[in-house]
């Protein structure tokens, strides 16, 4: 079968792209052919690749349609799984084409903003997409402030829940990212849940107990991902614990972490790293007691927390979106209410009272990534959908 995957990017550069550089030499290995249509990058990291850069600029749709169309008539693939685009036009003349799976790594297709997140007020959306969206920006800010873009962005969201029944299938990381688009209008028996795999091989039995104990920060430093309700839930814990923050801290983020920390009394007990090597990430969970997950928008899944339990570490993560998919609330860690910088400290503080709760947790949270995360298992579950969209 030939596999035609389109991304905006073609690089090693956030998530998606990691999950298709994963993805591709897998289902090549079970005799595939993958080709990568794409908006930007680097050819030679895939070198069965065509460019069309129409893909990644959302005012462009009419350009990409016909582009893209082109590109297909020539390509003739049996099959196309669409990724992150940023205009409809891509997605329509895939449907023209042939059967046409979509993976909704965030919420672009159902919420002219990505990710049901009020910038100003830091609260997660409930709305549906409508016309409300352009008033509802005015008081909380979710919506570009470009308004040319923000239309492109609100038409790409309407066209798609218009469209969504003639996908061939919608791929959902989580219940709750299914949920969403459910409600946005795409039909939900053209929907499957599939959780993306847990990049690190899970451990044969959860580290020893860090002799500190210590709460750690995997991610992106930005408005919707809680890092200040890390901080002050630190600020909160006894002076024995030490916190650790690794992320995108140039351009001012580690002097704003740093005053921070201070205004908490925390200072002195965080430390701040830059981007981490995958094996160093694993170092960094290993000297982790307590992963927490802060996170204030609906996250589509959060591979950063399969990767804590892979390696034992009890998750404490925001009761949003699709956290529930991995931290089982009492049996891999504790949801709390986002936003919720005391309710963090007292979850954290309920686990660092016991090691023998810390083990039995992440003796958890290891067996849930055998049970329901390997790569195995999702390329399996991919061909499956695969297999079931093609004509008989």
């Amino acid at each position: 079968m030939t596999i035609l995957h389109i991304n905006e990017h073609l690089a090693r550069k956030g998530g998606v792209e990691t999950y298709l550089f994963a993805l591709m030499p897998m289902l090549e290995a079970r005799g595939h052919s993958c080709r990568v249509l794409y908006g930007d990058g680097d050819p030679a990291l895939w070198p069965a690749s065509v460019r069309v850069p129409a893909i990644r600029q959302a005012r462009a749709a009419r350009q990409a349609q016909a582009e893209v169309a082109d590109v297909l008539r020539r390509e003739r693939p049996d099959l196309i799984h669409v990724h992150n685009v940023q205009n409809e036009g891509v997605l329509a003349a895939c449907l023209d084409h042939g059967p046409t799976v979509l993976t909704t790594h965030d919420y672009r297709w159902v919420c002219p903003a990505n990710t049901f997140f009020y910038k100003r007020t830091r609260e997660t959306c409930f709305r549906t997409c409508g016309p409300g969206c352009f008033t509802t920006t005015l008081r909380k800010h979710c919506l570009t402030p470009r308004p040319h873009y923000a239309l492109a962005f609100y038409r790409r969201a309407k066209w798609a829940i218009r469209h969504g029944g003639r996908l061939a299938r919608v791929i959902a990381p989580s219940h709750g990212a299914k949920e969403r688009y459910v409600q946005a209008g795409f039909p939900p028996e053209r929907i499957t849940v599939l959780p993306y795999f847990c990049p690190v091989p899970p451990s044969e039995a959860p580290r020893p107990v860090p002799a500190r104990p210590t709460i750690t920060f995997l991610g992106r430093i930005a408005p919707n991902k809680g890092q200040e309700y890390f901080v002050e839930a630190l600020g909160l814990l006894p002076p024995e614990v030490r916190g650790v923050m690794v992320g995108n801290l140039g351009e001012g983020g580690e002097e704003a972490m740093r005053n921070l920390a201070a205004r908490h009394g925390c200072a002195d007990r965080l430390e701040l790293r830059g981007w981490a090597s995958r094996e160093e990430v694993e170092r960094l969970l290993d000297e982790t007691s307590v992963f927490v997950f802060p996170s204030l928008w609906p996250e589509t899944l959060g591979i950063v927390g399969l990767e804590a339990l892979a390696r034992g570490v009890p998750v404490v993560a925001s009761a949003l979106g699709g956290t529930a998919e991995w931290c089982l609330d009492g049996e891999t860690g504790y949801r709390v209410p986002p936003k919720d910088a005391g309710a963090i400290a007292d979850a954290v503080r309920t686990l660092l009272h016991d090691d023998g709760c810390l083990h039995r947790f992440g003796e958890r949270g290891i067996e849930l990534i055998r049970r329901r995360f390997l790569p195995t298992q999702h390329i399996e579950a991919l061909a499956r959908v695969y297999e079931g969209v093609l004509p008989a």
